[in-house]
């Protein structure tokens, strides 16, 4: 009798068991919880304040990738610096790529930024496979519940019915997301906004609004002054009154070029979620960054 019951608490609590999901961004976690829900013990390697280009490692990433059943990454060489050798060191089979276990949230989604040109180091940190931001656009975050939604699929098929269940009910939120915001953002369709680093692309492109001029002459290299001088001649002949910057960036040169260029403003956007307190969602982030770009865009129009 006592092994019978030693082996049905053994079978319940295997029944029970969750699936351990990695993530390597807070994006990608808040997604996969949306289809996971309880079904699923998710973590983020890294915070909302963190710079996902380059990441201090430690020790306990090793640990929690050699006991994920999932690993889900965004892709297109954003972790380059990072990712392929604690996937490496690991020691889990499950979630190397090509492997059930393996999922790049980036499969499917229409890349920006694509290079026309043969790239090469002198270039800055470029990414060869073209702009990695694309989390920024909820129609791309559609996409990558759809790339979460298939490894747990494959991994956990008993439970199809579950997750394809929360995913469809993921999607519509961001179809409301959209229309909503979009509503909101007409006013300002066309506007243009400088940029420290082409991060906000996929959000510009989404709400209908311009941002390809960058404080970066080339990427993860700073700006010289001669540089930042050209900047801001052009803003000033277009009249771009507002720079957008992330909150793990230094904003000295943002202050710089903001000091030469009159009524200028800078605003930091929560591009991920956990940039500071109350960004909880990826709704909250998109909600956020575009009603701080209207309040800027909206202030400056007042001082011109």
């Amino acid at each position: 009798m006592k092994y019978i019951i030693c082996f049905f608490l053994l079978f319940t609590i295997s029944l029970q068991a969750k699936l351990k999901f990695v993530a390597s961004h807070p994006n990608i976690k808040y997604i996969a919880d949306r289809i996971g829900r309880e079904r699923i013990d998710s973590y983020a390697m890294i915070r909302g304040v963190d710079d996902p280009h380059f990441v201090m490692t430690r020790p306990d990433f090793l640990v929690k990738l050699n006991q994920a059943d999932i690993f889900c990454m965004i892709g297109l060489d954003l972790e380059i610096g990072w990712v392929p050798l604690l996937l490496q060191q690991s020691r889990n089979i499950k979630i190397q790529k090509g492997q059930p276990g393996f999922c790049d949230t980036s499969v499917g989604v229409k890349i920006l930024g694509e290079p026309t040109i043969m790239l090469d180091r002198s270039m800055g940190d470029m990414h060869i496979y073209g702009n990695p931001h694309y989390w920024l656009d909820p129609v791309n975050a559609v996409q990558m519940g759809s790339n979460i939604l298939g490894a747990l699929l494959r991994v956990d098929p008993e439970n199809a019915e579950f997750y394809e269940s929360n995913f469809k009910e993921f999607k519509t939120s961001m179809i409301q997301l959209i229309k909503e915001e979009m509503k909101k953002f007409e006013p300002y369709f066309g506007t243009k906004v400088a940029v420290f680093h082409d991060q906000f692309v996929y959000l510009a492109n989404r709400f209908k609004f311009t941002a390809n001029l960058t404080l970066e002459e080339r990427p993860g290299v700073p700006p010289s002054t001669r540089y930042l001088e050209q900047v801001i001649r052009k803003m000033s002949a277009e009249k771009t009154r507002v720079i957008l910057i992330s909150v793990y960036h230094n904003r000295t040169y943002a202050e710089y070029v903001a000091s030469k260029v009159s009524g200028s403003v800078i605003v930091t956007v929560p591009e991920s979620i956990g940039a500071w307190e109350g960004i909880n969602t990826y709704e909250d982030t998109i909600r956020e960054s575009l009603r701080l770009i209207r309040e800027a865009l909206e202030k400056t129009k007042k001082n011109q």
